[in-house]
Formats: structure tokens, C-alpha cells, sequence
């Protein structure tokens, strides 16, 4: 009873003064993301995903996307972009593109338009995993600028990775 009182008081001083956070019924401040794509429901479809490897690398991602310190930002989207790359692994025993052709099928029905739309959203994250400073540290891979763009690249990317795991 007393926390709930605190967490109340906390929130509304948080609110007024226009801070993005909250803090949690688990005690613990996070970040508030205006225009977020991840909702509790998919925090839920995570926990179900049988692949230890996909599922720790997501629950990472999104503690660190949450985290009200900035620095975390570029942390969380690294992160959201190794789960990517492993999702497209997801059917063990297969190569890469045998495994992910199998979830753009499922994904899309085996409607070829469809498969099409999710195969150049794979390529195009993928090309942005390989040409922007997200996983790769080249000399020649592309600085994100702008603090404001982890948030868009950690949803877009999300985005599909949420579509995807409905199936799995």
C-alpha cells in the first residue's frame, strides 16, 4: 500500500515535469517511448519462444530500450539486431536462407506478393545492420547521429520481429 502511494506520487512528478518515465509495479524506473511499437503483448509472445538463444537476446534488447539511460539506446538496438540476425536462423539444422524462407513462408501464407514484402524488409534491416555502426564497427560503417534514431531503428526492427514470432 505504501509503495503504490509512492509509485503514484513518483509517476505524477514524472508526468508533470514532462520526464519519460515511469515507475514499474516492480519497482523499477523506465523509460516511456512515445510512438513505441513494443506492447506488453509481445513482451508475453517472447517469453513463449522455445529458442533460448532468441529469446534472452530479445528480453536484453528490450530491458536495455528501456532503460531511462540514454547510453543505453545504441546497447538495446545492437541488441534487437542480433536477435534479428539469429531469428533468420530460427529452424535449426537448416542454412540461413533455407531457415528464413521457411518463416517468410509461413509468415505470408506462401502467398508469393506477401513473401515478397516481408523478404525486402529481412534485406533491407539487413543492410542497415551492415552498413550503419549497429553490429559492425568498420571504419567505414555509417555513425548513427542522432540519439532520436535508435528509437526508430530498435521499432522498426522490432516491428518485424514481432510480426515473426506470432508464427514460430
Amino acid at each position: 500500500m505504501i509503495f503504490v502511494e509512492f509509485q503514484k506520487e513518483i509517476n505524477k512528478i514524472f508526468k508533470k515535469t514532462g520526464l519519460l518515465y515511469t515507475l514499474t509495479n516492480n519497482q523499477v524506473i523506465e523509460r516511456t517511448i512515445n510512438n513505441e511499437v513494443l506492447t506488453e503483448n509481445i513482451v508475453k509472445q517472447i517469453k513463449n519462444i522455445n529458442e533460448e538463444g532468441l529469446k534472452s537476446l530479445l528480453q536484453e534488447a528490450i530491458k536495455l530500450h528501456k532503460s531511462p539511460k540514454p547510453d543505453q539506446n545504441y546497447n538495446a538496438v545492437e541488441k534487437i539486431w542480433d536477435a534479428f540476425e539469429r531469428l533468420k536462423t530460427y529452424n535449426i539444422g537448416e542454412k540461413k536462407n533455407r531457415s528464413l524462407e521457411k518463416i517468410l513462408n509461413e509468415v505470408a501464407h506462401n502467398n508469393q506478393t506477401f513473401i515478397e514484402l516481408f523478404n525486402n524488409e529481412f534485406r533491407a534491416l539487413t543492410e542497415i545492420g551492415n552498413n550503419f555502426r549497429i553490429r559492425h564497427h568498420e571504419t567505414n560503417k555509417i555513425d548513427i547521429i542522432d540519439i532520436k534514431y535508435y528509437d526508430y531503428l530498435f521499432n522498426r526492427c522490432m516491428s518485424l520481429i514481432a510480426l515473426v514470432i506470432q508464427y514460430l
